[in-house]
């Protein structure tokens, strides 16, 4: 049987070694892929000011 979502999926399709680099930027500041696009599509379409967290930029 297959798995039940509220939303149906969508397409995205990011460069591999970008998305790989984004999963550890929101891994180190306690976060996921999943709510960090959520945060940054609610920043977007103006429902927040607030933009999800990012790590310190490496030195």
């Amino acid at each position: 049987m297959p798995s039940v979502h509220k939303h149906p999926a969508k397409a995205f399709r990011p460069d591999p070694e970008l998305y790989e680099r984004a999963k550890g930027a929101v891994a180190e500041v306690g976060s996921d892929m999943q709510s960090h696009l959520v945060g940054f599509l609610r920043w977007l379409t103006h429902e927040t000011d607030e933009l999800p967290e990012r790590p310190a930029k490496p030195k």
